[in-house]
């Protein structure tokens, strides 16, 4: 597998695990309700793409606090100067958890699980707070919002900086169940990586992510949501994609 093509696995791996970690940028469900989510994702590089399909669920446990498991998943990925099927396999996945101190508060706390193929997995125990704050302008719409600091452990030798983020979502709800939706999340690293030299470096790398889509309600138990998502990182390499999911709840 080419350096380009490894770059382009890790970037992809990193924007699956980190996107909504925390599910949503909304309030938790009710006492003793959940959903589980398939999700299917599709990103691509020029000459190169991923397909991958994940696992997700959350669940109200008592009032205010909710459970979570995001992007338990197989990824496949196509380079076409490398037929070693090496960027195939199990991705990282999290858990979380989120409390809403009232509808419009809440805080989180994440942990990125690397549990992976090595080709795939960023290889990196992480522990992701914040807070979200949901801002209701009228029934009908609506704007969700996050801060939140990722904090790396380390591994093969590197410890890499605090990484913070901002991101926002609005969405706009007719009475027919259809919900047009879009975002945006800027990253940034607060502090310089360091290697077993002592080496540093990383301060200042960043990535933006936008997107926007739509979501049907079929009826109050199933969800049908499809958006598109773009990516660039400060280094340069950017991503492209189409995510579809499924929603249940019960």
């Amino acid at each position: 597998m080419n350096i380009k093509a490894k770059k382009i696995i890790s970037v992809i791996a990193l924007a699956t695990v980190s996107s909504f970690a925390e599910w949503d940028y909304y309030t938790v469900l009710d006492e003793h309700q959940g959903q589980a989510r398939i999700k299917a994702n599709y990103w691509y590089n020029g000459d190169f793409h991923s397909t991958s399909f994940d696992l997700n669920a959350r669940y109200t446990v008592v009032k205010g606090l909710e459970l979570s498991l995001t992007g338990l998943g197989y990824q496949l990925f196509a380079d076409p100067n490398d037929k070693t099927k090496e960027g195939d396999g199990f991705k990282d996945f999290s858990v979380g958890a989120k409390y809403a101190f009232n509808p419009n508060f809440s805080v989180f706390l994440d942990a990125n699980i690397p549990a992976g193929k090595k080709e795939i997995s960023s290889q990196e125990f992480s522990l992701k707070g914040g807070v979200q704050w949901f801002l209701p302008i009228s029934e009908q719409f609506g704007i969700g919002n996050e801060f939140g600091l990722t904090v790396p452990f380390k591994h093969d030798g590197v410890q890499r900086g605090l990484v913070a983020d901002y991101g926002f979502e609005f969405y706009y709800a007719f009475s027919s169940g259809v919900s047009p939706f879009t975002g945006f999340v800027f990253t940034s690293q607060l502090t310089d990586s360091k290697n077993e030299d002592k080496s540093e470096s990383g301060t200042g790398a960043s990535n933006i992510s936008f997107w926007a889509g739509i979501s049907y309600n079929v009826n109050k138990n199933v969800n049908l949501t499809l958006y598109t998502d773009v990516e660039y990182a400060a280094h340069g390499a950017y991503q492209s994609g189409y995510i579809f999911q499924t929603t249940f709840s019960f």
